[in-house]
């Protein structure tokens, strides 16, 4: 399993770095919910691919005029959130890959390539296919149709939102909720019955321990930025403040 983690708020080149030697597989870098601007994107995914470490990019939305953008500034995987149907699938198929499976534009050199110039055959051959294509099913409507999805050629997986899939479901207050499960499950079965990658953000560290392996779960954000230095943080002070542990002084003395 890929196990990534999302930045939403250090948008520096160090979140790159403190990813890849944490041991995350990947990082992933949140247009959605981040304020991350275009440069700072590219900025990443071009350190990334010069690094020979993945950053995948979850772009705005599914029609976000970005979305050619993070395809042409080297990003290894587009994850593309709010998908409902087959219909916008195939729309970002056309931007995202090359004819004849879609109609992405011919870009100048790009950092997949180096920025090399070359002639648009040679420019396309060594693009490739393009980034890995995973879109995000997060609402009952994307969840009715997400056979007719998962059947569109071109893109490489499924990834459900849990949170927002949910508040979509009306369990948000019940995150154990075996309606949730169940959908989750049919997500997973579509993906798995086209070959799909079936991936998952906001999933339940339980759910993730007792779930993943017979959900076939491959791709994974574990957490975002926010999320792990809060964490961390305040598990850190309860143990310290734990009744027998060092004062802050104490610790700080012992630890120079």
């Amino acid at each position: 399993m890929r196990i990534g983690l999302c930045a939403c708020t250090v948008r520096s080149l160090e979140i790159l770095a403190i990813a890849r030697h944490a041991g995350y597989d990947f990082l992933l870098v949140d247009m959605e919910h981040g304020m991350f601007s275009m440069a700072e994107t590219a900025a990443l995914c071009l350190a990334g691919r010069e690094a020979g470490y993945p950053v995948h990019v979850r772009a705005p939305g599914p029609s976000s005029a970005l979305v050619s953008r993070i395809v042409d500034c080297g990003a290894a995987g587009l994850v593309v959130p709010h998908v409902e149907s087959a219909e916008v699938v195939r729309a970002l198929v056309a931007k995202v890959r090359f004819a004849p499976l879609g109609a992405r534009s011919v870009p100048p050199p790009v950092a997949a390539t180096g920025f090399v110039p070359m002639p648009t055959a040679a420019l396309r051959e060594a693009v490739g296919r393009g980034p890995e294509l995973l879109v995000m099913i997060e609402s009952a409507r994307g969840l009715s149709a997400v056979d007719e999805i998962a059947a569109v050629a071109g893109i490489d997986g499924l990834v459900v939102g849990t949170n927002d899939l949910a508040s979509s479901l009306d369990l948000h207050t019940r995150p154990d909720a075996p309606e949730l499960a169940a959908a989750i499950e049919t997500i997973a079965g579509a993906a798995a019955r086209r070959g799909l990658v079936f991936g998952a953000m906001g999933m339940p560290e339980s759910m993730i321990r007792t779930r993943s392996d017979a959900l076939g779960t491959s791709w994974l954000v574990a957490t975002n930025d926010v999320n792990l230095i809060f964490e961390a943080g305040r598990e850190l002070l309860a143990r310290l403040r734990a009744p027998g542990a060092s004062t802050t002084h104490e610790t700080r003395e012992r630890d120079r």
